[in-house]
């Protein structure tokens, strides 16, 4: 008798995935999950990329990941935390501020690894703001999309000290071939 191993499954976490460089990676990471056995989940609020997420076999949630209501928030992360047992999700994975308060308070509960991408430098001129930004350099691993924005993270965030990683944001020329 053999024993069946499951698929690993990840769940990435975007406000939504309309248009941008965040909701680009978000689907390049999905297909490459997918591509490689694995299940590939994204909770968002929807938008003109759930077609093309879906078209590969990964799977979209429809959550109000978006706002930045804290009761929202804290409502959201029962929901993923409902997603997570359900899905047997092994990771999560966010994207951006709001979401990301969400997923750590989901993983933290679901005692299940938290991901984090920084991709760009965020505006911080108070502390609520310094605050309200953290949560993007309280991954159990965070991801930068540049030496410059790995640095960034390291001088406001040093409790992110030695779990920065730089992974560049690429291009599909093919897909972007006339």
């Amino acid at each position: 008798m053999s024993i069946q191993k499951s698929k690993p499954v990840v769940l990435q976490v975007i406000p939504d995935l309309e248009t941008g460089g965040a909701e680009r990676t978000t689907i390049d990471v999905a297909k490459a999950l997918t591509d490689g056995g694995w299940t590939a989940l994204v909770a968002s609020e929807g938008g003109r990329l759930v077609a093309e997420l879906e078209s590969f076999g990964a799977h979209h949630i429809t959550q109000p990941v978006k706002s930045k209501n804290p009761l929202t928030i804290w409502r959201n992360a029962a929901r993923l935390g409902e997603v997570i047992r359900d899905r047997n999700v092994g990771l999560i994975h966010a994207r951006s501020r709001a979401p990301a308060w969400s997923a750590l308070l989901a993983a933290r509960r679901e005692n299940i690894p938290f991901v984090t991408t920084y991709h760009g430098v965020y505006n911080q001129k108070s502390r609520l703001k310094a605050f309200y930004n953290s949560v993007m350099a309280r991954g159990d691993t965070v991801i930068a999309n540049s030496g410059y924005t790995a640095n960034l993270i390291q001088k406001r965030h040093p409790v992110a000290a030695g779990k920065i990683l730089v992974i560049h944001r690429g291009s599909d020329l093919g897909a972007l071939s006339p």
